[in-house]
């Protein structure tokens, strides 16, 4: 009887753990990387908006940008990207802009979304990251 007391104590203990967000879940975060291209001709500008193809994509498990990325993926031919199996919890998924400052000197910058995945088995759709592009 003591034995069974001990083992149904411990299965208590073990299955009231909180589960912090990242890998083990049932949901995905979704989302897209579109360019924004904009074309200066003369008096009129032209905007084309297309997809961001091999942009890397990272992910961190929790709302707190100043944390190490826990995992990254690469974006598809139309620009989207996908994180599966991750637990409810809040997240922060980003890209690298590239921007050129003072002549040839690249500098790139982080965007950051956040998000939260409040239900299991849920699909999360990111707002697209757009990326400015300016075309002479």
């Amino acid at each position: 009887m003591k034995r069974i007391a001990i083992i149904l104590a411990f299965a208590i203990g073990f299955s009231a753990c909180k589960k912090e967000a990242g890998e083990g879940g049932t949901s995905v975060i979704k989302g897209k990387v579109m360019n924004y291209a904009i074309s200066f001709n003369g008096s009129s500008n032209d905007t084309t908006i297309f997809p961001k193809a091999g942009k890397d994509v990272y992910i961190i498990y929790s709302d707190n940008e100043g944390d190490v990325y826990d995992d990254s993926f690469e974006t598809n031919w139309d620009g989207t990207y996908q994180f599966e199996y991750l637990r409810k919890g809040d997240y922060t998924v980003f890209i690298y802009e590239d921007s050129t400052i003072v002549g040839s000197v690249n500098y790139d910058y982080p965007i950051f979304k956040h998000i939260k995945i409040s239900a299991n088995n849920s699909i999360n759709t990111v707002e697209d990251f757009l990326l400015l592009k300016e075309l002479n």
